[in-house]
């Protein structure tokens, strides 16, 4: 195991592959791709997300660039931790 720290939030990660210790944690990613989108995107996107998981994920999939899984799942949690649900 390699411990390593999250270059984005400094939070402490382990993993068994060399050439993930200098990533981003799921967490820090995820909030790039969302500040990455189209305010209306994003609206769009935290509205699905009131109606359920389900609806966010496939509001996700149909933004331009599409987010697919299992980035989306990061995304959706990315945005539950934010309180957009």
């Amino acid at each position: 195991m390699i411990d390593y720290r999250c270059s984005g939030c400094r939070q402490r990660y382990a993993t068994y592959l060399p050439e993930h210790a200098d990533e981003r944690c799921y967490l820090c990613a995820a909030k790039a791709t969302w500040e990455s989108l189209p305010p209306e995107t994003q609206r769009a996107i935290d509205a699905a997300i009131t109606r359920g998981a389900i609806p966010g994920l496939l509001a996700m999939r149909e933004a331009d660039p599409p987010i697919l899984l299992p980035q989306a799942m990061d995304v959706l949690q990315f945005r539950s931790n934010a309180g957009a649900e």
